[in-house]
């Protein structure tokens, strides 16, 4: 397979029979699946070297902020849903995933902003926009949705589904966590049940609310104030959270496996405050123990902490 022609692809500019030819290439040996995978990686950090941009044509960009290094580069690429790719006509996906650590910014087709905190997988198809506007989130975005009534944008999560016209919002829904949150900054959303059989209406949010779920339980209310979304800037706040909330999100977000071997610390301590994502997750540890002391053991190789 000539290279020119899979950076042809990558730049969403083959017709459907150069499509069907590059799949069929692809599906063929490990081995050609393995150079396909490499040579996407590549035109992915050439890219990124041209300020930090993705520019496939005209299926959207991805803007990375403020840390990525090659190595996370490698984590973050477009993937084709290969094993569901065996006729030209069927549907093409696309999937952006973010890494530990790293946030990232990126345009959809149709003009729509979307924000990605650390750990978010995105999904979306190849003809996004035309016939409709759906894309599946497990983790944490923020979307400014470009306004188009007769196309209504969806957000698919594990456990609701968001339906809008054009507005801007944040949803935080990591898959397994049993927990979702909206929160609207402008417009209103509707929030859907995501049963296939019936689909019904949970609740509305106007301008200035907010919605959560924690296993099963379901609340609403008035936001006090925007530091829920000042992660897209690097900065977490915390007012008055059980220290097991703030670890459940150092960890996730730092990729680490904390294990507390005292269960009263996670009963008695609470924590207010803020930190930056540069700060790293043992400066954070070092800054809670001196309101609330306790010892911790980091095993960096292998992304374990003890806490006792």
């Amino acid at each position: 397979m000539k290279t020119e022609l899979l950076h042809k692809y990558f730049r969403g500019e083959t017709t459907e029979k150069e499509e069907s030819q590059i799949v069929e290439w692809t599906e063929s040996s490990a081995e050609n699946k393995e150079r396909f995978l490499k040579e996407r990686m590549l035109f992915d950090i050439t890219l990124f070297s041209d300020d930090s941009k993705i520019q496939r044509k005209p299926k959207g960009h991805l803007y990375l902020y403020p840390l990525i290094a090659i190595a996370a580069m490698l984590a973050i690429v477009f993937v084709m849903d290969l094993p569901h790719m065996h006729k030209p006509k069927q549907q093409l996906s696309q999937t952006i995933r973010i890494p530990a650590g790293q946030r990232a910014q990126m345009d959809l087709p149709d003009g729509s902003v979307v924000w990605l905190n650390s750990q978010t997988t995105l999904t979306y198809d190849e003809d996004f926009g035309k016939k409709d506007r759906k894309v599946t989130l497990d983790g944490e975005a923020y979307f400014e949705v470009a306004h188009n009534k007769e196309i209504p944008f969806y957000v698919q999560t594990e456990n609701i589904k968001v339906q809008v016209t054009g507005t801007k919002f944040d949803v935080c829904s990591y898959k397994g966590s049993n927990s979702f949150i909206a929160r609207l900054i402008e417009g209103s959303i509707n929030l859907l049940t995501n049963s296939a059989k019936e689909e019904k209406t949970i609740t509305s949010l106007t301008k200035g609310k907010y919605f959560s779920m924690e296993n099963g339980k379901y609340r609403t209310g008035e936001m006090s104030s925007n530091n829920a979304l000042a992660w897209m800037q690097g900065i977490y706040y915390f007012d008055d959270v059980p220290f097991k909330e703030l670890l459940d999100k150092i960890a996730l977000y730092y990729n680490y496996k904390i294990t507390v071997k005292n269960p009263k610390i996670l009963e008695n301590y609470r924590c207010t405050g803020k930190f930056k994502d540069l700060d790293g997750i043992e400066h954070i540890l070092k800054v809670i123990q001196k309101d609330h002391p306790f010892k911790y053991d980091i095993d960096n190789e292998h992304n374990k902490i003890t806490i006792e």
